[in-house]
């Protein structure tokens, strides 16, 4: 009986530290966290139900951990552009105050416009994780979905990254990205992203990006038709 007692005790702290390192992760991540937290853990929470059966664990060693790595990536080499400049919103270009730039689970429940897209990291081969770009497909029907390459990073969250991928598409041209907040769906510009809000400073650095030209090889491309609508689907991000 003492025995299992302390079982319990120890499975209780395990799931307390689990959800500590969770809530921690996310909230260095997408900063502040009391404006993100309801967006970001219910697509975790989805994240773990569909694709790793509710297993928390397992989520955060094949998923978050992997994800962590790419979005502090990602961030770090967006934010090189502007040293010395303090960001008004201490989240970009993972989040921009309450609104999530870069989802962490497909928003199933939206339907993509022709010029719509969103930013999404998901799961890797071997526990890693990919960004991936996802839009209407260019015949109109389903989603399409663009890797993008780690050598990409630097310059994602520019305009010259979006005059490259609509280079490479002969359909309506990407233009709004969507950036979600509880279950409401902005259709943002571009350009509303990628041109960060700065405290004033007396110093002022020009941002520079080495994008891809013409030579660079295209982005993996893959169609995948968009999943039904699931019992649920009230509560996920929906059309705004």
């Amino acid at each position: 009986m003492a025995r299992s007692a302390a079982d319990k005790v120890s499975g209780t702290e395990g799931l307390e530290s689990l959800d500590t390192y969770i809530q921690n992760t996310l909230s260095a991540l997408y900063p502040p966290f009391e404006a993100t937290a309801a967006t970001v853990l219910w697509q975790l929470f989805s994240v773990a139900e569909s694709l790793h059966g509710g297993d928390g664990l397992r989520c955060l060693t094949d998923f978050l951990i992997p994800a962590k790595r790419a979005l502090q990536r990602l961030q770090q080499e967006a934010c090189a552009r502007y040293t010395g400049l303090i960001f008004a919103h201490e989240g970009w270009p993972l989040c921009v105050r309450e609104k999530v730039v870069v989802q962490l689970a497909s928003l199933h429940g939206v339907r993509l416009r022709p010029g719509d897209f969103y930013l999404q990291v998901t799961s890797g081969r071997k526990r890693s994780a990919r960004l991936v770009l996802k839009c209407l497909s260019q015949l109109g029907r389903g989603s399409e979905e663009v890797t993008v390459p780690e050598a990409m990073y630097g310059c994602v969250f520019t305009g010259e990254f979006l005059e490259w991928l609509n280079g490479e598409r002969t359909s309506v041209p990407l233009r709004n990205c969507l950036l979600t907040s509880g279950s409401a769906v902005f259709r943002t510009p571009w350009s509303s992203v990628t041109d960060p809000i700065f405290v004033p400073t007396f110093r002022t650095v020009p941002p520079h990006c080495s994008c891809p030209g013409p030579g660079w090889p295209p982005p993996q491309s893959t169609s995948m038709a968009l999943a039904p609508a699931s019992a649920v689907a009230n509560t996920r991000p929906r059309e705004a």
